[in-house]
């Protein structure tokens, strides 16, 4: 990655750390060597792995892989969505699940090549998916409203 966007990354990130309030400490999990590594990375000016990337993708699903990794769009992704739900709790219908950014570590290798193609189209397959997903979400729903 040459310097300037990594530099640019590197901001982005650490406007990342403002928002959510993490620490390298806290992003590592505990880990002593991913720690250190993360300290290097995010403090110290070694270079940003895709590891690096790929933990904080995983770590912040809401965050736009396209807005880390090139600064473009909104910092939030507005496609995410929550899959495998298998509860449903609380006063206000909260679904537990994993929420996802849309972006596999294949797409983030192909953005950081600058390979991604845009999407005009969507398979059947991956909308009979979402639909799949969607109808078990409010079949958890109406269970919890029967009760």
């Amino acid at each position: 990655m040459p310097e300037s966007n990594e530099k640019a990354v590197r901001d982005r990130i650490a406007a990342l750390q403002k928002e959510k309030g993490f620490t390298e400490n806290g992003l590592a999990e505990g880990d002593t060597p991913t720690q250190k590594r993360l300290n290097r990375q995010l403090s110290h000016g070694a270079a940003i792995t895709l590891d690096t990337l790929l933990r904080i993708l995983e770590t912040f699903p809401d965050v736009s892989a396209e807005w880390l990794l090139r600064g473009s769009g909104e910092m939030y992704s507005s496609y995410g969505g929550v899959t495998g739900a298998h509860k449903v709790t609380g006063r206000h219908a909260t679904v537990i699940g994993t929420q996802s950014n849309g972006f596999s570590e294949g797409s983030v290798r192909e953005l950081l090549a600058g390979k991604d193609k845009p999407c005009t189209e969507l398979s059947e397959g991956f909308v009979r998916e979402l639909l799949a997903e969607k109808d078990k979400q409010i079949q958890a729903l109406l269970n919890l409203l029967s009760k």
